[in-house]
């Protein structure tokens, strides 16, 4: 049973090795509220100023966006199924 585990656990430190350590480290932004990608854009706000942000259009807030570290490819396949019609949910913890 021992070996197992230590099987196990090589085989999944292995492909976190491959897949998020040794690939292309990208960053994207996920807000809390509906789980789906932010993206940085540029707004008005009030006083006639723009700034520069993470922005949730779904929930129309910035408040509970968070940057992630994830593969590019990842964030590629997300951006991808999102230009067709396709819209990803992530689930976040905080460590």
């Amino acid at each position: 049973m021992e070996r197992d585990c230590l099987i196990a656990h090589g085989a999944s430190a292995n492909l976190h090795e491959r897949l998020f350590t040794l690939s292309d480290c990208s960053e994207m932004h996920v807000c809390r509220k509906c789980k789906r990608m932010a993206s940085v854009i540029q707004r008005s706000v009030s006083g006639g100023h723009k700034i520069r942000g993470p922005y949730c259009r779904i929930c129309d807030s910035m408040e509970d966006v968070i940057k992630v570290s994830v593969p590019y490819g990842a964030k590629l396949l997300s951006q991808e199924l999102f230009s067709m019609g396709i819209s990803l949910k992530y689930d976040t913890e905080l460590c």
